[in-house]
């Protein structure tokens, strides 16, 4: 069995990358939140599996994806969208020089924005690094044409917030196999009087000896209408 392994704001990468030499190879981080109002609708998730230039085989999986939404009109306005996502994340990393692996569960969020478009695929790997972030939990505003992504791990390491790494939105892991389970994670969108849309986007950041490289997947998009 995998070890439990929660996430604590005072933890820095590096105390993350000590705890994780000393549990061994399999991890697993469980992010928890509250119980949304809707009955959650399952989404297709997806995987993607991507070979380095050095031969480090990288493999992502989210499974077990679903959403609950509250529809358009929370509070009695129509241009607000409030959901809970849920899912499990597991990755799998098989290299010989390998340092560490750090994972980005998260969501972009669109107000008016065609994410099926583009030849963008769910299982789609790519180099990247979210451009936007905002805070799980926290209300986001976007007007038409616009998206954000919406990290689903947010802490804090150490009392800085000048600290360069201050703001924590991935679980690092040393070994060959990690996990991250998240439940009933909520997102708000605000202003959006149009089509609203959001699909998960997972972005896993390997470093060897050789480089660092980003392995992103994105899954399927689906409806906050």
């Amino acid at each position: 069995m995998s070890p439990h392994f929660v996430l604590r704001n005072s933890m820095t990468r590096k105390s993350l990358l000590a705890r994780a030499g000393l549990l061994g190879a399999a991890l697993l981080m469980t992010v928890g939140a509250g119980t949304g109002a809707a009955l959650a609708q399952p989404l297709a998730g997806g995987s993607v599996s991507r070979t380095l230039d050095d031969g480090t085989v990288v493999s992502v999986r989210l499974f077990g994806e679903s959403v609950s939404l509250r529809g358009s009109s929370v509070a009695g306005v129509p241009t607000t969208r409030e959901g809970w996502v849920s899912g499990k994340v597991a990755v799998t990393v098989r290299g010989k020089s390998v340092q560490y692996t750090a994972v980005s569960p998260g969501y972009d969020v669109g107000c008016q924005v065609n994410f099926s478009g583009g030849g963008v695929d769910a299982g789609v790997a790519q180099d990247t690094t979210p451009s936007t972030t905002t805070s799980v939990g926290g209300a986001l505003t976007l007007g038409p044409g616009r998206a954000s992504w919406v990290p689903v791990i947010t802490t804090t390491s150490g009392d800085s917030t000048a600290y360069k790494y201050y703001a924590v939105n991935s679980y690092t892991f040393t070994g060959s196999q990690g996990a991250v389970t998240y439940s009933q994670q909520p997102f708000r969108l605000n202003g959006c009087a149009g089509y609203a849309s959001a699909r998960a986007r997972v972005i896993v950041e390997v470093e060897t000896a050789a480089a660092k490289t980003w392995v992103v997947l994105i899954g399927k998009a689906f409806s906050l209408n």
